[in-house]
């Protein structure tokens, strides 16, 4: 058989293990956003904060792309199944 064929079963697995590596990062995030506690003088304190707030920031864009990856083959495997059920039923009709 020639042409494209789309395996709606394996975009959903890809989806799910994207959605985890999200929820992984959200995670990693989190624990950074969590207070540090007393690192001793303003100074110190102040540029670790501003060091793991640059993190958590860059972390949580990573989780946002994962996310919006996970919503998009989601999407595609939706749209292959509804165009294999359009086809199957346009097949029917012109055979009947």
């Amino acid at each position: 058989m020639t042409g494209f064929q789309a395996d709606p079963a394996a975009l959903d697995a890809l989806a799910l293990r994207l959605e985890d590596t999200a929820e992984e990062y959200a995670a990693a995030a989190a624990r950074i956003e969590a207070p540090p506690g007393d690192f001793g003088p303003a100074a110190v304190s102040g540029a670790l904060a501003a060091l793991t707030g640059e993190w958590s920031g860059r972390i949580r864009a990573a989780e946002r792309d994962f996310t919006a990856a996970a919503t998009g083959v989601r999407t595609a495997a939706k749209a292959y199944r509804a165009t294999d059920v359009a086809a199957a039923e346009e097949l029917g009709r012109a055979d009947g």
